[in-house]
């Protein structure tokens, strides 16, 4: 069976110790939903372009979040093409010509990371090599607590020229047929994940879900 990216997301960062189970998410997590899951869990401006990775379940159904010392790999080999500024902290934008299974070009993009000392655009990787650490949030300016963001969007789909510089005001703005449900491409299935019911009164920031350190 082939390794994925979920599968390697728990092997380089040792979640395994903590005997996971599933991943979990809020509905407003999944792609192409219309809700937040912060604050009042309002809607949001525009649908989900992507899917948000935070928490997890371990043996004895306890929770636990991802926080900023968290490596994410890269889904499969990749050309960086762009490292650009988001409201937490970066978004590295990686070109997958295998497609992920897909059958065209993507464009993968890692969103709320720090990249890792000397990636920079140009540099190739490796599936399963490290690129960034998750980016620490500061509570009292954003309401979202550290997590992943992944997106999946179809190179062709893209116009040419693309805008310079590259922004999430463009991105958002696309055609949502632009992009794929990243979830399946990370090998995460019915079978390794949980939806559960948005509790606003649950902070990201609470001892309520503990670090994975």
């Amino acid at each position: 069976m082939k390794t994925t990216f979920s599968d390697r997301l728990i092997a380089i960062n040792r979640l395994d110790r903590l005997g996971f189970r599933r991943w979990l998410f809020y509905p407003g997590m999944l792609f192409c939903s219309r809700s937040s899951w912060w604050g009042a869990g309002r809607p949001r401006p525009f649908t989900h372009e992507g899917a948000d990775l935070f928490f997890f379940e371990a043996d004895g159904a306890k929770t636990y979040r991802l926080d900023p010392s968290i490596i994410v790999p890269v889904m499969g080999d990749v050309v960086v093409e762009v490292i650009i500024d988001d409201f937490i902290g970066q978004t590295v934008v990686c070109r997958h010509l295998c497609g992920l299974g897909t059958g065209a070009p993507v464009w993968a993009l890692y969103a709320h990371v720090v990249p890792l000392k000397g990636l920079r655009p140009g540099s190739v990787l490796s599936e399963g090599q490290g690129i960034a650490h998750i980016a620490p949030a500061d509570p009292q300016k954003t309401p979202l607590p550290p997590h992943l963001h992944v997106s999946v969007l179809r190179m062709e789909a893209l116009p040419s020229p693309l805008p310079r510089p590259l922004d999430w005001a463009f991105l958002n703005r696309l055609d949502r047929d632009a992009f794929f449900d990243p979830l399946p491409l990370a090998g995460i299935r019915e079978d390794t994940m949980r939806i559960i019911d948005f509790d606003p009164a649950m902070g990201g920031f609470d001892e309520i879900i503990p670090r994975t350190v």
